[in-house]
């Protein structure tokens, strides 16, 4: 979370049941000072909804990785989520510069001929 005085944005995202869940946004243009009468964005999706999105990502990624001629034995997809000053949910990026970070292994594959 942000140190008191630093430019923050904090998002408002509602719940299917009803509650909201309150999200300090990733720094950017558009921040809004923290304290003193900061304003609240209100995000135009659900939590679920976003997630949702970010869900089927994933799922593309694994659905292409298991559709090899040699599917792999394990695939480990990592990646972060962020909020951003639009008040939406993103695939962040890491230190690495990579968005997502995918590790396959095969176990006792003979090579193809």
């Amino acid at each position: 979370m942000g140190v008191v005085g630093e430019m923050a944005q904090l998002v408002k995202m509602p719940l299917d049941d009803g509650g909201e869940l309150l999200i300090e946004a990733a720094d950017g243009q558009g921040s809004i000072p923290v304290g003193g009468g900061g304003k609240v964005v209100q995000a135009s999706e659900t939590v679920q909804k976003a997630m949702g999105n970010i869900r089927s990502a994933a799922e593309a990624v694994l659905g292409e990785l298991r559709a090899m001629e040699q599917p792999p034995a394990k695939v480990n997809v990592q990646f972060g989520i962020k909020v951003t000053g639009e008040a939406n949910l993103a695939v962040a990026k890491s230190a690495g510069e990579a968005n997502f970070n995918v590790t396959i292994e095969w176990n006792g594959v003979k090579p193809s001929k």
